[in-house]
Formats: structure tokens, C-alpha cells, sequence
């Protein structure tokens, strides 16, 4: 639960008193911790608001403040609107509201947003501070989908998470492979000419020229993913540029999908059309190219402002 109490918030300024007609009501962040827990009821009385219910929501939007503050529940009840949300190291992967209530708000990049995050219903959130706008797609018949930088979130040093590396293989060793596999070099790059041995689209035969790239993006990826030779294709630079960039993907049996963001005839003329697929596919890599499809295919290449 949170570290200062509502009343020496108060004291200490972080927040103006509750007035009649909840005048004043100012929502602040000063006296949350990053990583803290909290729940709706203390959130509510710490911001001055009568009851939680007035932040019930999945996106809050205090008056006239600017703000957007997101409550993300991964494992919500069954009664509500099951969202796909989730946190990979410092990127929330985040769909939008059904009615498409803040989507237009996201996209100005005019308010701040604020998360707070848990695994299930009835859990207390996590404060995980800013989001930052990344990629993002808008859709009309369903939610948009949205990813964000997590900037006050503090990753772990590689050289702590090395749980998934064999015992004998040394720590500077394990943190080596991990920091070169980031570019598709080192172990992680034999693992995938391993299993690939040739382009995995196209045939394309000559190693020196051909791209390991992760499916599941090494900066989202823990440490087993980094180096899991079943999270890469090999691919000729341009398949690979395209992949990374989310204009193609390949569903859970090979087949490519193809962005309605790139024109087709430019695509043709890489070579591909709409029956290129993936040579045999390890069942181990089914579960990164969903991950693909998921959270990278089809999304628009934002920028921080």
C-alpha cells in the first residue's frame, strides 16, 4: 500500500483541500513512488475526489488538467470488455477504449498519461509513472491499438537476469552474448543460421548477407528470449527491414500478412506477394510470430514528440 498518507499529502501541499461542489480538485503525482502499489479508494481520496468511483474507469480524464491516467488490468472480471493490455520491461502494449473515447486525445500528444498497472481484477495497481506515445493503429470497427514508452520504469541490468543461461556459461559471458544478440550477432545469430540455414522466405543462401532478426523485439524480450534462436527469422536486409518495421508478418502457419500501410505494388517488387510464407516452421517460433501479429504488424511508426 502507498507510502504517505492522504492527510500529510495534504499537508505538505500535494494536494488542494476538498471544497464544496469538490472545488479545487487537483490531481498530482508528487507523493506517488514508481513500482509502489495503490488502490482506487486511497487514489481517490488522495486526489479529493467523495468516493472511487469517479476514477471506476479504465481511462480517467481529470477536468481542465491535461491528463490522462489509465487503470490496466490484464485478467479483468468476465462482466467487462476484455482488453489485451500488457507490460514488456518499460513498453505498454495497450488497446484503446471500444468507443474510441481517447483515442484523439493520445494522438495530439497534448496530455500527459500516467499508468497504473495490475495483473488481475481486485489486485491493488502498480504505479508505473508516464507513458510516452510509440506505434500505434487506429481502427474505426474495433479498438485502436497503441504502444508507449514506460520512461520511469527502471529495467534490470543484464547481468542480473541471467536465470535462463546454462549454469557453467560465465556471467560476463552470459551478459556478452545477450548485449551482441541486440543486433543479431554472437549466439543468437548462430542459433538462427542453425535453424534457418538460409533465408527463411526467399532461399537466399549467402550468411554474410543475411539478417538475424528478433521476432518479438529484443528491447520488450527478457534475456531467454534475447538469445532463443526460435525467436529470429533470417532474412535477406530488405524481408528483414519490412518485418521489423511491422509492414509484413507471417501467421501460425507461415503464410504472410501484408500492412495496408505499403502499397502492394511495392511490395511485389521485393519479390513477395500474398502466397510468400515462411519455410518450416519450429513449433518453438509459433508463439513470437503471434506476438508479432499482435503488438508490431500493422502498426504505425510513431515518434516521441
Amino acid at each position: 500500500m502507498a507510502v504517505l498518507s492522504v492527510d500529510v499529502a495534504r499537508q505538505v501541499g500535494y494536494l488542494s483541500p476538498i471544497g464544496k461542489n469538490n472545488e479545487a480538485i487537483m490531481v498530482a503525482f508528487s507523493s506517488l513512488v514508481i513500482g509502489q502499489t495503490y488502490d482506487r479508494p486511497f487514489l481517490a481520496r488522495l486526489w479529493g475526489y467523495q468516493s472511487y468511483n469517479a476514477i471506476s474507469r479504465g481511462v480517467f480524464t481529470p477536468r481542465d488538467q491535461g491528463i490522462l491516467v489509465f487503470f490496466v488490468t490484464v485478467e479483468k472480471q468476465e462482466s467487462l470488455t476484455q482488453y489485451e493490455d500488457r507490460i514488456d520491461n518499460d513498453m505498454l502494449f495497450w488497446e484503446g477504449e471500444k468507443e474510441h473515447g481517447s483515442d484523439e486525445r493520445i494522438l495530439s500528444r497534448k496530455d500527459e498519461i500516467h499508468v497504473f498497472f495490475r495483473e488481475r481484477h481486485h489486485q491493488d495497481f502498480t504505479y508505473k509513472g508516464r507513458a510516452i506515445l510509440g506505434n500505434f493503429r487506429v481502427y474505426s470497427d474495433r479498438p485502436s491499438h497503441f504502444s508507449f514508452r514506460l520512461p520511469d520504469v527502471a529495467l534490470p541490468e543484464i547481468a542480473t537476469v541471467a536465470e535462463a543461461a546454462p549454469a557453467y556459461i560465465p556471467e560476463n559471458t552470459v551478459r556478452a552474448a545477450v548485449i551482441a544478440s541486440r543486433v543479431g550477432q554472437g549466439r543468437f545469430r548462430d542459433a538462427s543460421i542453425d535453424i534457418w540455414k538460409t533465408c527463411c522466405v526467399s532461399g537466399f543462401t549467402k550468411e554474410d548477407i543475411l539478417i538475424a532478426s528478433h521476432i518479438k523485439p529484443w528491447k520488450v524480450a527478457d534475456n531467454r528470449e534475447r538469445l532463443d534462436g526460435y525467436n529470429s527469422l533470417l532474412l535477406v536486409p530488405t524481408y528483414d527491414k519490412l518485418f521489423d518495421r511491422g509492414y509484413i508478418g507471417f501467421d501460425s502457419d507461415g503464410l504472410i500478412t501484408i500492412s495496408e500501410k505499403i502499397d502492394m505494388a511495392d511490395v511485389r517488387k521485393t519479390g513477395l506477394d500474398e502466397s510468400s510464407r515462411l519455410a518450416a516452421i519450429p513449433e518453438e517460433t509459433i508463439p513470437y510470430l503471434l506476438y508479432h501479429q499482435r503488438y508490431i504488424f500493422d502498426l504505425v511508426q510513431g515518434k516521441e514528440a
